[in-house]
């Protein structure tokens, strides 16, 4: 085996002259090591269809570049003739057909018609075409600009590729690895030098890549079984949090997601890179959903999230808090459970992720009742500032107007049959006499002068009763623990 140099190891790209993409070196070699489909997003002109055919050219492999826009399917498998009995047809071969392909690049995947795309589904994925075994085919690889959004905030992005559409869900969940190549105005000074000084440049094949992939592929057999234990815990521990943040994955994408972050931590190992399971799980889940293909924006901030509650559930008993937790469907009891949870159990940032993701859910005066309901049990330092400071804002508000001595409400026609609810209401709980309920009087004031909101009293008053004693059980829980 040729010795390689530290250099080397944490440069995969820059051996083919490749620049500011050292971050996907893992995901690169990961794809190459496993042979899994690779899929690369990305502005034109970012070099995607230039890494692909270097690292073909590198590892000496027949490799195929269609454009998937134009392609016939005559090109893959060359022309359709009677055989010399007439009893069936048989290709006449072309030099640019599939047959003895070892590596194939579908290049503006997003811009191929449905049709098309139905034909590449099986390349891609079984490695057949026509029910016919491609022997010889390896490497599975696509290129594609960035698909219009479904977010509004990325409407710039959707109007420069007008062209360029979501990827089937099914073809688009085929592909192992998703990257995003990040533009030339992305990176640094230093490295946009560097790409405009020497990146035109191919360099001469010195086996580095064959190198590495073989390294990788014996770090992976040799991976114990612990390891892949955890890594089937983690991903089992993200389904439902991926479903919450409609990040939603196929049990085919769970298998994929294993897979990945196993050769994902062995190439991190190859490359002399960082390579806890911690950092190779977090990258498997940023570079191996397929939503972002299919035009779902996914913030980096929730896979975080996401990925920090995996870690806490995985390898965790079932009997576990995190599981308890997650097994109810009710954001609100989720806290509740929590609350009734020793700290050391559940941390500050995990316990205020469970406030943001119930106050996110919840209608506008909701928030009001979840406020009041909330901070009065927080004897501890449970919340984050910034999730404080969510909970202490509504609470501003009923205070301001509770202590405004004059109030002048300007009432709509067609709002007057509310105001009367709203008063009867209001009087019902001043004739409880109750500290809480006068309290609660200014909140239902609040959301109708103030925050100009539309409910029914009666049902928000219910609400306040039913999570106030909630959370005086989690409070003397607590307390008797």
């Amino acid at each position: 085996m040729k010795n390689i140099n530290s250099k080397d190891k944490k440069h995969l790209l820059q051996a083919i002259n490749i620049f500011g993409l050292d971050h996907l070196d893992p995901i690169i070699l990961a794809a190459l090591t496993s042979k899994d489909p690779l899929l690369l997003i990305g502005d034109h002109g970012t070099a995607k269809s230039e890494l692909l055919n270097r690292i073909a050219a590198a590892l000496k492999l027949q490799h195929r570049h269609y454009n998937a826009s134009l392609i016939n399917f005559d090109d893959l498998l060359g022309y359709p003739i009677p055989n010399s009995e007439r009893t069936a047809l048989e290709y006449l071969r072309t030099p640019a057909d599939l047959w003895e392909a070892e590596s194939v690049f579908f290049d503006e995947l997003s811009r191929c018609r449905p049709e098309h795309q139905n034909r590449l589904f099986s390349i891609i994925h079984e490695k057949r075409i026509q029910g016919i075994a491609l022997e010889h085919l390896s490497y599975r690889w696509a290129a594609m600009n960035p698909p219009p959004s479904l977010d509004d905030e990325d409407e710039e992005v959707s109007n420069i590729y007008q062209g360029s559409l979501p990827l089937d869900t099914a073809l688009a969940d085929r592909f192992a690895y998703i990257a995003n190549i990040p533009a030339l105005s992305d990176m640094s000074l230093e490295v946009r030098r560097k790409l405009i000084e020497c990146g035109g440049n191919v360099p001469s094949e010195d086996g580095v890549l064959s190198t590495l992939i073989e390294t990788t592929q014996n770090h992976e057999k040799e991976l114990s079984h612990g390891i892949s234990e955890w890594i089937i815990a983690y991903v089992n521990a993200l389904i439902n949090p991926l479903r919450e943040a409609n990040l939603a994955i196929s049990g085919r994408r769970a298998v994929l997601l294993v897979r990945c972050i196993r050769y994902i931590h062995v190439a991190c190992r190859t490359l002399d890179t960082e390579c806890t399971l911690n950092r190779s799980a977090f990258l498997a889940i940023k570079w191996g959903l397929p939503h972002r293909a299919q035009g779902i924006r996914i913030r980096e901030s929730v896979l975080n999230t996401i990925h920090k509650l995996a870690l806490t559930i995985a390898g965790e008993p079932e009997n576990s808090i995190w599981h308890v937790i997650r097994s109810e469907s009710n954001a609100v009891r989720r806290i509740v459970i929590a609350l009734k949870t020793n700290i050391d159990d559940i941390g500050k940032i995990e316990f205020s992720q469970l406030v943001s993701d119930a106050w996110a859910n919840l209608t506008r005066p909701e928030q009001f009742i979840l406020a009041r309901n909330l901070l009065p049990v927080l004897t501890e330092d449970r919340l984050t500032s910034s999730t404080y400071e969510l909970l202490l804002e509504p609470i501003g508000k009923v205070i301001g107007f509770a202590e405004s001595k004059n109030h002048e409400f300007n009432i709509q026609r067609s709002r007057a049959g509310e105001w009367d609810n709203l008063l009867s209401a209001v009087n019902r709980l001043k004739k409880t006499k109750d500290k809480d309920n006068l309290d609660l009087g200014n909140v239902l004031y609040t959301l109708f002068a103030v925050e100009d909101e539309r409910f029914d009293p009666q049902t928000l008053i219910e609400i306040n009763e039913e999570w106030r004693e909630l959370f005086a059980e989690a409070e003397t829980t607590r307390l008797v623990a």
